[in-house]
């Protein structure tokens, strides 16, 4: 089975990569030097994608620093933006929910609640950087529902779901089928299919 090192804190993002990778024959690890999860600095831009170049940037520089300049790795960073609310909370989702939660953004609509989520997930190869957009649209549900997923989940309703159920409400399997995430690291197996690793 091969690994792919996934540069995240994120215990939700980790499961949902392992989730959609393990059964494609991927072994999907957390990046760690020495037992931690290195520290990276996310620059200060409204584009997710730059974010997550800079993340595989800093993250194939430490790589190097441990001899390991030749093994994959993964980072990627996601956005949720509300039409009502624009370029919000975006780039700074992460940011916005640990201050103001579900519930602040509830407080901060009304009847207009389309919404959609971005993925830029970044690939180092071991030779090359490669890029995966994935998108997810749908809206902000009226109320927290849900008991599953992390971060906005509770509160976002895909296009795709017939029955108004929030990400939160769905199997981690049906979550993965249409998120924004998904998506790109659906393209991104695709291209490691396609080019033999």
């Amino acid at each position: 089975m091969a690994t792919l090192n996934f540069l995240t804190g994120n215990a939700g993002k980790l499961a949902e990569a392992q989730t959609l990778f393990s059964p494609l024959g991927w072994d999907v690890q957390r990046f760690e030097i020495e037992g931690e999860i290195p520290e990276i600095i996310e620059p200060q831009t409204d584009n997710l994608t730059t974010v997550a170049l800079a993340k595989i940037a800093q993250g194939v520089e430490l790589l190097a620093s441990q001899g390991r300049l030749q093994e994959s790795l993964l980072v990627e960073d996601s956005g949720l933006f509300i039409d009502a609310l624009p370029e919000f909370p975006g780039v700074y989702s992460a940011h916005v929910l640990q201050s103001i939660g579900c519930e602040g953004i509830l407080r901060l609509l009304d009847d207009e609640r389309s919404a959609h989520f971005l993925t830029a997930a970044v690939l180092w190869t071991g030779e090359a950087v490669e890029v995966f957009i994935g998108r997810c649209d749908g809206k902000i549900a009226m109320k927290i529902r849900g008991d599953d997923g992390f971060g906005y989940d509770p509160i976002f309703i895909p296009d795709s779901n017939d029955d108004d159920r929030t990400f939160a409400e769905m199997p981690q399997e049906e979550k993965s089928a249409c998120s924004h995430r998904g998506r790109a690291l659906r393209a991104l197996y695709d291209f490691l299919n396609e080019n033999g690793a």
